[in-house]
């Protein structure tokens, strides 16, 4: 049986099989695998029974490739690209002396602001990153403690060893 799709003439099979070799990606690798099988005229069932995957991931694979070559096979990693950011750090430098100023500020709350303040939408996950990244713990958005005052730290945990004594 031939194979379902004419593969594009990007690389020669052992082209293929050196990309093969030298990726780091095992997704990649698999879906460059499937490729060089059709290249070489191994039917659908064959590459299917070869690779334990479905023949629909076949069929996407060898589109994938026959549209942008090698590359177009590596593994999403998802996410936006480094250096890509959607929010502006100004909001969240602003939001932090907010915090610094006293009160319990919750995720909602910090939301709320920055609707406020920026008329900004901005989910929960992403206010709790870049509230981590600039030292502000995840329940309470208040500074980690090695960043505080120490004696303040010192008072605190004296003040919380007298109670567990007295009980």
């Amino acid at each position: 049986m031939a194979y379902f799709t004419p593969i594009a003439p990007h690389h020669s099979i052992t082209e293929l099989k050196t990309a093969i070799r030298r990726s780091r990606d095992e997704g990649q690798k698999t879906r460059l695998r499937a490729v060089a099988a059709a290249q070489v005229g191994s039917s659908r069932n064959d590459i299917v029974a070869m690779l334990s995957v479905s023949d629909h991931s076949i069929t996407n694979w060898v589109h994938a490739y026959n549209e942008g070559g090698v590359d177009a096979l590596r593994t999403n990693k998802g996410g936006r690209p480094k250096g890509k950011t959607l929010w502006k750090d100004d909001i969240f430098t602003g939001l932090a002396k907010e915090i610094d100023k006293g009160g319990y500020w919750s995720i909602p709350r910090m939301q709320e602001w920055i609707r406020e303040r920026h008329k900004k939408d901005i989910p929960e996950q992403t206010v709790w990153y870049r509230m981590d990244q600039l030292k502000y713990s995840y329940k309470g958005a208040r500074p980690h403690p090695v960043q505080g005052n120490k004696d303040k730290q010192d008072a605190f945990k004296k003040g919380a060893l007298l109670r567990s004594w007295s009980r």
